[in-house]
């Protein structure tokens, strides 16, 4: 049959080969992007490129490391949001992989890795430009009305496919590290306490955020005022005097590391460092664990305390933002109930009468 179909009864010139071979190829090597499925082949291209891996979500790299098998292998647990949801790509023989770190229903995702990293030697990019691109719809598609990635300002290659597939910079971040047994001592002045933060010190710290964090940001970081939860300790800062509060360090932690985002009110300008250095006693992890500290572009002044305290600059980061179209089934919200029960039955009379001939 193929025989019949290649060559129609005629000896086949090199050119006619050569095209039904390239024929060939498409069908066997997918082109188009497709979720990841457990297959042999998807398996075997995760292990293989996963090495490679760039990361664009600093959260989850810094305190529970990228897996990038894992994390494939947990969205396909049934009738669980585990995992990052993972695309494939399969160019010629060459595979590309791309992840996005969201919950579905949750208005916000984050670009999680793309694998092999890309190369900016490359003369073709369009594989990374259609990977990015379905990851992007993905995350529309589960509710993330915008999709953050956060890259070091030296991805020169990973910054243009963002800037190709309609990502903008929304603000900058500097990522410092605490060496144990580095940190210069410093001592509270007697004008501000830490303590943990409170139920009751949430509103406070909510104001504290909006007055402190342009409004473009805000969009896409919301705050994370929360309890100690799990050993998890964030603090605020407080002023003796009057009550006031005039800083917040939420802290997330991880298997990997520790990560603190600090906001301090300028007000503070002077304390900064001896807050930094106050606050260590209350994360006992970071004896074992790394500490990092991240440090938006509109706290930047807080950077020169950090290196004077010994921390070491460690990543200057990028943030990309891309807005996305949520998908909306509307169809399904103009139909009353009683209409939906209408057409369920007609539908159930009409399979039953089916099944029945």
């Amino acid at each position: 049959m193929l025989q019949r179909w290649c060559f129609r009864g005629y000896p086949p010139t090199w050119e006619t080969l050569s095209s039904y071979i390239e024929v060939f190829r498409a069908i066997v090597y997918v082109t188009d992007v497709r979720p990841f499925s457990p297959t042999p082949m998807d398996l075997a291209l995760v292990r293989r490129v996963a090495s490679a891996q760039v990361s664009m979500d600093t959260t989850t790299a810094l305190t529970r490391g990228v897996n990038p098998l894992e994390a494939a292998l947990l969205t396909v647990v049934p009738l669980a949001d585990l995992g990052f949801p993972t695309l494939i790509l399969r160019n010629d023989e060459a595979g590309y992989i791309g992840q996005i770190r969201h919950r579905s229903g949750e208005t916000r995702a984050h670009l999680a890795s793309l694998a092999p990293a890309p190369d900016p030697a490359s003369a073709d990019q369009s594989p990374w430009l259609q990977l990015i691109d379905g990851l992007v719809k993905t995350a529309g598609r589960r509710g993330a009305l915008m999709i953050v990635a956060e890259i070091s300002e030296t991805a020169y290659a990973v910054f243009e496919l963002l800037r190709k597939t309609g990502f903008v910079v929304y603000t900058r971040q500097t990522i410092y590290q605490y060496q144990p047994g580095t940190l210069a001592a410093r001592t509270l002045s007697g004008r501000v306490q830490l303590r943990p933060l409170t139920e009751r010190d949430i509103p406070a710290t909510q104001s504290l955020y909006a007055s402190l964090v342009p409004q473009l940001v805000q969009q896409i970081d919301p705050i994370q005022a929360q309890v100690t939860r799990n050993g998890t300790v964030s603090l605020v800062v407080e002023s003796i005097n009057d009550r006031r509060l005039v800083g917040h360090l939420a802290v997330i932690e991880g298997k990997s590391g520790v990560l603190v985002k600090p906001l301090l009110h300028p007000d503070v300008f002077d304390e900064a460092g001896a807050i930094i250095s106050a606050a260590l006693p209350f994360w006992p992890k970071i004896e074992r664990l790394p500490l990092y500290i991240s440090v938006r572009a509109y706290q930047e002044w807080l950077g020169t305390h950090l290196l004077e305290l010994g921390l070491a600059e460690i990543d200057r980061q990028v943030v990309f933002v891309k807005h996305t179209v949520a998908r909306i089934d509307t169809t399904a919200e103009r139909l009353p109930a009683g209409v939906e029960t209408i057409m369920g039955s007609l539908v159930s009379n009409v399979e039953a009468k089916l099944e029945g001939d």
